[in-house]
């Protein structure tokens, strides 16, 4: 064990909350991790009533994390965490509360709740509250509120807010078209590491649309899309290697990209690998 944990444990076991939340979070978050340790610390410092380990301890039941999963068993202690005003306790009760994980769906409780966190600036309840009025579920369908707070949120660092406003101004959602919008959130998200975004604003270099025309820069955006996952991306990049469309052309390495897009039920990728081996490419680049 080492000098820090030796410590803390000595504090700890002394009935130090502080020192209980801390280790925990040692055996939680810091090599070598135990959750199972982590999680008896955690449950002795929320007995006592420290808010933080509340909340990483119904995060702990919630998860699974170093105890069996219990979303029921979560909900108390996110709610005695949320109101002491944990802001990150407040969203994870709302969320339940929304979608009835652990306890029975309640909109309006949850909009309370996700409001609290907005208030304390937790980001992800802003855009939470954004969908509800982006869906109309639980509030109005308004589309300037949605915006308006999927904008606080944005303005808070929240990437997936981000690429949501660059959804809604880019026609992907039932509001009017603005380009310059959209691809200044595309920008923005695809800046962050957002693998979607960066699939979107690849296909935008790829075909000129709102920006110059730029295929290397298009290969360039779906490599990065497709390295953080997007399954989409795999197959355009896939198109760009079997076409050399902003790379050097290689079957082989078009290939490679189709079975992964394939492999993750793209349907596209499976019609062209089928088409590859008739003799011919068949599919699209957007």
């Amino acid at each position: 064990m080492d000098a820090k944990r030796s410590r803390l444990l000595k504090a700890a076991r002394a009935g130090d909350a502080n020192a209980q939340c801390e280790l925990a979070c040692c055996y939680d978050f810091d090599p070598p991790k135990d959750r199972r340790r982590a999680f008896r610390w955690y449950l002795k410092a929320a007995k006592k009533g420290h808010v933080e380990a509340q909340n990483f301890l119904a995060e702990a039941y919630r998860d699974g994390a170093g105890t069996t999963p219990s979303r029921r068993k979560a909900l108390p202690w996110f709610r005695r965490a949320a109101e002491q005003g944990d802001a990150d306790a407040q969203l994870s009760l709302g969320c339940a509360l929304f979608y009835g994980e652990g306890c029975g769906r309640d909109r309006k409780e949850a909009l309370y709740w996700y409001r609290k966190a907005a208030r304390l600036g937790q980001s992800s309840a802003m855009l939470n509250i954004g969908h509800m009025f982006r869906r109309g579920e639980g509030l109005p369908q308004k589309w300037a509120s949605a915006i308006q707070w999927y904008k606080k949120a944005a303005a808070k660092g929240n990437v997936a807010a981000m690429h949501w406003l660059a959804r809604v101004h880019g026609g992907q959602e039932k509001h009017p078209v603005d380009s310059r919008e959209a691809l200044k959130w595309l920008h923005k998200a695809a800046a962050r590491g957002d693998a979607q975004s960066q699939c979107n604003l690849g296909v935008h270099y790829i075909n000129g649309e709102g920006v110059r025309k730029n295929a290397r820069k298009g290969a360039a955006l779906y490599r990065q899309a497709a390295e953080g996952g997007d399954e989409w991306a795999f197959y355009l990049l896939g198109l760009c290697y079997s076409d050399g469309l902003g790379v050097r052309k290689n079957i082989r390495v078009a290939r490679a990209w189709f079975h992964k897009a394939a492999a993750r039920k793209v349907a596209e990728a499976k019609e062209t690998m089928r088409a590859m081996s008739g003799g011919a490419i068949a599919g699209t680049r957007s």
